[in-house]
């Protein structure tokens, strides 16, 4: 029978497809529409990805800078403590454990426990500088002999490249250098 593009059959009602409109829960359209916002998805993670990457880049580089900074700050110290008591810097060895029985066969020096406070920067000798100078205020002689209660300088200087080829094509190299002064506390040698 016909009623109006309505079929009937046995026990199913069936629409006749000339007159059906398309409905909501077309699963052509469905799927469009989901193809639409996984499309968008796609675009704003297109988006958001290099500035993530970016941030991750500067925040491992700044802790990288910082560490450099910290580790020849703490280098400087080193090396101002050493020279309160011990003026040499002839050799790069820095064995405190061991006394200095020999000033030309030292094993702990200024330049030396300098270095090593400082091993994963690769510091050299030539990044290292020690100065004594007078207190301010006295009329006590640090040059050419040094004396007690002179203030010993450790300058370390160190050139901070970033590892990323991100940053370091911006920021090719940043020199960083920390000072410690101390006074001398004894004269050696």
């Amino acid at each position: 029978r016909d009623l109006g593009g309505v079929q009937l059959g046995h026990d199913r009602v069936r629409q006749d497809p000339a007159l059906s409109t398309p409905s909501r829960r077309d699963p052509r359209r469905h799927r469009r529409s989901g193809d639409r916002q996984r499309g968008q998805g796609l675009v704003e993670f297109a988006l958001a990805f290099p500035v993530i990457v970016l941030l991750v880049v500067v925040f491992i580089e700044g802790g990288r800078a910082v560490y450099s900074y910290t580790s020849i700050t703490n280098a400087a110290r080193e090396g101002a403590r050493v020279a309160a008591v011990n003026q040499l810097t002839s050799s790069a060895e820095c064995d405190e454990s061991r006394p200095i029985e020999d000033p030309a066969d030292a094993h702990w020096t200024i330049t030396g426990c300098t270095i090593a406070a400082a091993t994963g920067l690769g510091l050299t000798p030539a990044d290292v500088s020690v100065s004594y100078a007078a207190p301010p205020g006295t009329t006590l002689s640090c040059s050419p002999t040094i004396h007690i209660g002179c203030i010993a300088s450790v300058t370390v200087t160190y050139a901070y490249a970033p590892s990323t080829p991100l940053v370091s094509g911006v920021l090719p190299s940043i020199s960083m250098t920390a000072t410690s002064q101390i006074p001398v506390e004894r004269v050696f040698p």
